[in-house]
């Protein structure tokens, strides 16, 4: 079977490639930027690499046609909500018209079926929302994921498209060009420099760790037991992981019992969601996670160190 990855150099999508390429799968991705450090070299390897905007139509169409693809992984995006809240105009071209982009080559290639990637952010501040909750507009990224879902989910009821839209959870692993809590943490406590604690930031997060995300999509993708349907429509995938900021940056800091966080303050957090968890009640989907967060946190550490000439570090302190 051939398999198109989206965002294959992403923190999900390269841990996905690897997954897939396990499975013995054909495996063709798309890549905006390009890669760099031996992870993803290993992860890159043997499969087609095509170098393009996810945006450009005429050439994802030419892609899913050339390759005969069956499936679609859509994880390509703009997921930043910084960035986003600086650069609207080309966070929603990307998250929404390239997704269009994506539905539209698929249907006419008549690919079998499609997964598009969102997001907990699209339910707004609620807790345990299920997937009968509305979506809700926030800040462009949430906002931009929030319209992905409808265009989507048009696709679906008007021509009829298996898909499933996957809402998840914040997600860490091995990431280390992004600039989120775990990568900046963990890199920070390996060149054996103090994490800072933000007092005024009392956001709240449920997280994830990117093994047992891939294990949720490959089952998302496949049969369901005791039934000749497969998985179809949005399904939450949560874990009950929630989270400050501080409690993270605590959890991680047990891998570096020498290192004392620093308390401060920082002015002009950016405005995100505060408060955001999930539950699904979709009961045909049974789903957990199979790493502990202190096992997933303790992963991750290695891969650092594992994969440090990737992003610069000399020596571990």
């Amino acid at each position: 079977m051939t398999v198109l990855v989206t965002g294959a150099t992403g923190v999900i999508g390269s841990h996905l490639v690897r997954a897939l390429k396990e499975r013995g799968e054909d495996v063709v991705v798309t890549i905006y930027t390009e890669p760099k450090g031996r992870f993803l070299s290993e992860t890159l390897d043997a499969v087609k690499i095509v170098s393009m905007d996810i945006r450009d139509y005429s050439h994802m169409l030419e892609v899913v046609s050339r390759y005969g693809v069956d499936e679609i992984y859509h994880l390509a995006a703009l997921a930043k909500v910084a960035a986003a809240q600086k650069d609207p105009m080309n966070t929603y071209r990307t998250n929404v018209m390239g997704t269009v982009s994506v539905l539209e080559a698929a249907r006419q290639c008549d690919v079998k079926k499609v997964l598009v990637m969102l997001t907990d952010k699209v339910y707004g501040n609620r807790r345990e929302a299920t997937e009968n909750s509305p979506v809700n507009y926030s800040e462009p990224y949430s906002t931009s994921k929030a319209c992905q879902r409808l265009v989507t989910e048009s696709y679906m009821e008007t021509y009829g498209m298996d898909i499933v839209l996957p809402h998840s959870c914040n997600v860490f692993g091995y990431d280390p060009f992004s600039s989120r809590i775990f990568p900046n943490v963990i890199k920070k406590c390996l060149r054996g420099k103090a994490p800072a604690i933000f007092t005024n930031d009392k956001s709240v997060r449920e997280y994830i760790y990117v093994e047992d995300l891939v294990v949720a999509l490959l089952k998302l993708m496949g049969p369901r037991k005791r039934s000749s349907e497969g998985y179809h429509g949005v399904y939450n995938i949560s874990t009950g992981w929630v989270h400050t900021n501080e409690q993270i940056v605590l959890k991680i800091l047990d891998n570096f019992p020498n290192l004392p966080p620093v308390y401060t303050t920082k002015d002009n957090l950016p405005k995100q969601i505060d408060v955001t968890t999930m539950k699904s009640i979709r009961k045909e989907f049974v789903w957990g996670p199979t790493w502990s967060m202190d096992e997933a946190i303790d992963s991750t550490v290695a891969q650092f160190i594992r994969y440090k000439d990737d992003w610069g570090l000399k020596e571990v302190k």
